[in-house]
């Protein structure tokens, strides 16, 4: 495997806390959006790098799946690494989903309180408690999308046909000259 250019990417990932403290210091939606803009440029330089670092494995993974060869391990573990490696590692980290389910919860309990005793002083507070929910399950579909997407991955990684395995070949090579992926 090839080593990653630590000196790019670190001052790639020091420059995206530079700017996240910006935009904390400031609480501006314009320094947030911005943020956001460069927090996706950054995540298409890690999957590049990613990808750089997968490249010459991937060649004899795209010649294997090609001429129908079995695939051993490290095949799978590099699919794995373009294809669904970053969802494996959000779910691992992410310690939010548990605490969304239970603020989910709160909020709709705490709509169907309010309705009972909504007037026009205060039917504002029911959409409030909507923003509120409507912001959330985003990341809770989210991340059963992700979880999904893993365990679809699984099932079809244990059986690969030959349309599979076609579309893996187109898959990979698209992503081992794409800059862009």
């Amino acid at each position: 495997m090839t080593m990653v250019d630590t000196d790019q990417l670190v001052e790639t990932v020091q420059g995206l806390k530079e700017a996240a403290t910006s935009a904390l210091a400031h609480g501006s939606a314009d320094d947030f959006e911005a943020f956001e803009r460069y927090l996706n440029e950054v995540d298409t330089f890690v999957r590049e790098t990613q990808q750089s670092l997968w490249a010459n494995e991937g060649k004899a993974t795209v010649r294997r799946l090609e001429k129908g060869d079995p695939l051993n391990s490290h095949d799978h573990d590099l699919i794995r690494a373009f294809l669904i490696s970053d969802a494996q590692s959000y779910l691992a980290h992410e310690n939010n989903y548990n605490d969304w389910l239970k603020e989910l919860k709160r909020l709709v309990d705490d709509l169907c309180k309010r309705v009972n005793t909504v007037n026009r002083e205060t039917i504002a507070d029911l959409r409030g408690l909507l923003k509120d929910a409507i912001r959330l399950v985003p990341d809770i579909r989210n991340y059963l999308d992700e979880k999904r997407r893993v365990e679809k991955f699984e099932h079809a990684l244990g059986s690969l046909d030959k349309s599979s395995r076609d579309m893996l070949v187109r898959v990979l090579r698209e992503q081992l000259r794409s800059h862009t992926r």
